[in-house]
């Protein structure tokens, strides 16, 4: 069954048409909302807040736009309600080595492992000190791969205000990790 088919579903009642739904977008919700936060368990908080709220509000989805785009935009609200009843995030550090390690499928040797883990943190913290408007068009544009027009669908902004904002985010990025860069040489 397609998506359309499935929400249709849905909001008739099906259940096991909307776990369908969250099964195909749970992964890769979690995986942006990871990005986001940094804390795997906050992620998975998010998302499963996110899946709730969009089932509860199902029914005002109107199918002009994509279900993950709608859903996305509810998962953002939901992240946004956590960093203000919490007033601080978890911090990244709190991931598991598995976590960071997940997906990797070359062994490395253990300096080159220590250098990518080093220079992985250093990214990690760089975006964290990111503008949060700045880090939103950066995680869809190079980790979720959306294009401008999307990205700007998505935060209800308009196309020049996603180049200007990843302009500054990139702009940013390169000096915080050039900073780093002039450190260790």
């Amino acid at each position: 069954m397609s998506v359309p088919e499935l929400i249709t579903a849905a909001k008739l009642g099906d259940t096991d048409a909307y776990a369908e739904v969250v099964m195909r977008y749970q992964d890769r919700l979690y995986g942006v909302m990871r990005h986001y936060v940094g804390c795997p368990i906050l992620a998975e908080d998010i998302v499963q807040d996110a899946f709730v709220r969009a089932y509860i509000h199902l029914g005002s989805f109107r199918q002009e736009s994509e279900f993950y785009t709608w859903l996305y935009r509810i998962a953002l609200n939901a992240r946004r309600s956590y960093s203000e009843k919490q007033r601080r995030w978890v911090p990244i550090e709190s991931a598991t080595e598995s976590d960071r390690r997940h997906g990797r499928q070359v062994e490395e040797s253990p300096s080159a492992e220590i250098e990518r883990s080093e220079s992985c943190e250093q990214v990690r913290q760089a975006m964290k000190r990111l503008d949060e408007s700045f880090r939103e068009v950066l995680v869809l544009r190079e980790f979720e791969g959306y294009d401008y027009q999307k990205i700007a669908e998505i935060l209800e902004i308009r196309i020049g205000t996603v180049r200007s904002r990843l302009s500054r985010a990139r702009s940013q990025l390169r000096r915080e990790l050039s900073a780093y860069e002039q450190s260790i040489n």
